[in-house]
This record gives C-alpha cells, structure tokens and sequence, in this order.
C-alpha cells in the first residue's frame, strides 16, 4: 500500500463532503442572524489555513527525524518502518497512539478535518449564542394624549414694501438705476409647505388624557423608536440609519410632536422575546430585495409577536417579485388569513393623514397596499413600491409631491402601531 497524502484534491473533496453536512446543521439549528454563505466562506478559509500548518509541520518534524537517524526505511506500504517516532505529538504522522502503525497520513487527516470542524462549529453556536443574547431596552410608548389628526398650519402672508427714496438731484450721492417705488412684493412664508417644525400647528397628536403629545400608557422616559427586522436577505438594511429611516423618524417627531429616539435599530427574530410582554415594539419595519428567508424559529418568535405581543409587520419590496411572494406567504402562515386590499378610506389611510392615493416610487410589486387582519385591525401592512426610498435625503429623484405623501404614509403607519398598542395596553390593564 501507499501512504495516503492530503494533496489539494484530497482536500478539496474532503471540504465539499463536510460543507454537505455543515449546511445541514446549520440549517437545522440556525436562525436568520448570519447568513450561512459567509459562514460557509470563513469555514473553508479556515480549512484550508489548519491542512497547511499541519502539513508544513508534519513535513518539518519528518526532516529532523531523517537529519537526526541519518536512514529512514520506507518499506513497501509506504509506512515509516524504522527511525524513532513519536507518541503524543499529533503534528507527527508517526505517531503511534494518535495513528495508529498503518495510513497514519489518512488517520491524521481525518483527525485534523474532524477536530478542526468540531472548534468551528462549537465557535458559531457561541457566536450566535452571543448575538440572540444582544440587550433589548424595554420599549416605552411616549407619555401625553391629544388628537389622531394633523392640523395644516394657518397661511401666514408677509408683505414686504420696499423704501421709497426722495432723489436730490443737486445731492453730490450717485444713485444708478434706482428701484422701483412704491413696490409690493407679496410673497408665502414656508408655513405653508405643510411642513411641521416642532412647537408649530395646532394641538398635538395622539391619544389620551395626558399633557403633550403622546398616549395615555405612555411613560416619562417613552419614547417613538423605528426597529426593523434584520433577516438574511440582502436588502434588509436598505435605507437604514442616516440617511434613510432616521429621517422618516425626524419627520414623525416634527409632525405629531411625540418624542422619537435618536437613532433607528434592528433586531432579528430572535431578539423579539427578550422584550417585556408589555413593552415591546408596536411596529416592526420589513424591508427586501429578493426574498425573506426565515426559520421555523423565527417564524415561531414573529407569529408570537403579532398574536401575542399585540405587534404589526410594516413590508416594504425594494427588489421585486421575489420578496413580494415571500412576504406574501410569510405573513399567510404567520397570521392565518389571507391578504386583503386596504381601501383608500380605512384608518390607517385616513388618520392623521387623509392620503388622496397611494404614494409609489418604484412599483417592485404592484400598485395595491395588502393588509392581512386579525381581530379587527392591521397586523401585517405590505407597501409593493419602496417606500422608504423616498425617506432618502434625496427621496430617490421623485417629485416633492410623491415624497410627501411617503412621508404622510410613514406617520399614519407608525401612528396607527402605536394607537393600536396604546388601546391593547388599556384593555389589559386590571
């Protein structure tokens, strides 16, 4: 027999037979938190790394045992017959208590792929042991009350009349070409942009008896917050932060004058449980491209979140048919109904904002807003034409008129989250 030797090709095969059950595994007991390419990439960089340090040292330890005996004997297996060997050391394919008298390069590969897969696969369940356990603060619906709707700020005209000069022509002062007398220039201050600045308008938006604006199972320290759900698709993150939802959460705080927090956030399906029962986030933001690939897990903690934690799915398609499927038959299994168009008059249209139509900036899935309804309101809202792309500091070259109204939607769909949440914290109270 020959020795066996981890040649390139060896190893390759060897790769591609462990990646098979790797991606079992990984599927079986992971979640949306890392995507398994990049997983799968690290693996084999690391596979690769481990087959070449122990074989450059295999091969330094075989030349010292040569320099040092002076004779090595390979006999017709191809085993090393005579020379001292090893015992413990299980960089030595020589040795004896690790591999045994015959194959010992077989053996030692086998041990290196099956030890190295061992440490790779206990680093990511700690990995992802690690991101599942991420600290959540308890969400806080902001305290105060008023009103479900937005008042226009009042037309404010300004004139401004231009001084009226008296020319000397005697007077030793040069005037060239004087301006017109006795000019009126009539002009709109930007009051009527319908624009809030926050203190401007009149009343202020929400629901219940407290002062400011707010709701009425708010708290001193609540504040708006825009989460969105991170998953493994690649357009999850689409407009998050600056630049993006943050400006959708300015306009919402300058609109209704409730308290909003300072940055956005994302969370995975996972890190749902760890908020309180009864505080946790009122709406979570859904954003994709091509699909949304969830587990039994995640799809077991959202189903939670919406039946149980009293939640709303806001899905936003930014690729096409798709996430557009996907979210569709994600929400069916999720909510147990089947999606309804949402008319123009429902609520969730209507208040605070009365929306004339549907605002799209790229119609990815359609031009009809789907809702899917349990016991009497929205739990899951699907916007087919990338809604927040318009929230983009430049609101993806749309005209004013349209990104506008993408804002007017953004505030009634927050709005209506945490109306809704407001009046379930009420009904639960003893």
């Amino acid at each position: 027999m020959r020795t066996f030797h981890l040649t390139p090709t060896r190893a390759i095969v060897l790769t591609v037979a462990f990646l098979l059950l790797w991606a079992g595994a990984a599927f079986a007991f992971g979640s949306g938190t890392v995507h398994f390419t990049g997983w799968s990439i690290l693996y084999v960089i690391g596979l690769v790394w481990a087959v070449y340090l122990v074989e450059r040292s295999a091969q330094r330890i075989e030349q010292r045992r040569a320099a040092d005996a002076k004779l090595v004997t390979v006999g017709v297996a191809g085993e090393v017959t005579d020379g001292p060997r090893g015992k413990w050391n299980p960089l030595d394919p020589a040795a004896k208590h690790w591999y045994g008298r015959s194959n010992q390069r077989l053996r030692q590969s086998f041990w290196v792929l099956g030890g190295y897969s061992l440490l790779f696969v206990a680093f990511y369940f700690l990995a992802h042991l690690s991101f599942g356990e991420r600290e959540v603060d308890a969400y806080e619906l902001p305290q105060g009350g008023g009103k479900d709707s937005i008042k226009a700020s009042s037309v404010q005209v300004r004139k401004v009349v231009k001084k009226k000069f008296v020319i000397n022509p005697y007077s030793s002062v040069y005037f060239n070409a004087p301006p017109p007398i006795d000019k009126i220039d009539v002009k709109l201050t930007e009051d009527t942009e319908n624009r809030y600045q926050v203190g401007q308008g009149n009343g202020s938006t929400g629901e219940g008896d407290g002062d400011g604006a707010g709701f009425g199972k708010g708290t001193g320290k609540g504040k708006v917050r825009f989460i969105r759900l991170k998953h493994g698709d690649r357009g999850w993150d689409r407009n998050f932060g600056i630049g993006g939802d943050r400006n959708m959460l300015a306009e919402y705080a300058a609109r209704t004058r409730q308290k909003v927090s300072e940055e956005t956030e994302w969370v995975d399906a996972g890190q749902l449980a760890a908020f309180p029962q009864k505080k946790s986030p009122p709406l979570l933001y859904v954003s994709g491209k091509e699909g949304l690939p969830l587990t039994a897990n995640d799809k077991k903690a959202l189903k939670n979140y919406l039946a149980e934690r009293h939640g709303m799915i806001v899905g936003d398609n930014h690729g096409g048919g798709g996430f557009h499927h996907h979210f569709i038959a994600a929400m069916n299994e999720l909510t147990g109904v089947q999606p309804v168009p949402i008319p123009r008059d429902d609520t969730i249209h209507q208040k605070p904002y009365a929306l004339p139509q549907l605002p799209i900036v790229v119609a990815h899935g359609g031009t009809v807003p789907l809702g899917w309804k349990v016991d009497g309101r929205w739990v899951a809202y699907y916007h087919p034409g990338a809604l927040s792309d318009a929230w983009r500091d430049d609101h993806a070259g749309i005209k004013k008129e349209t990104y506008e109204l993408c804002y007017q939607l953004g505030v009634n769909l927050i709005y209506y989250a945490h109306r809704e949440y407001n009046q379930w914290l009420t009904s639960q109270a003893p």
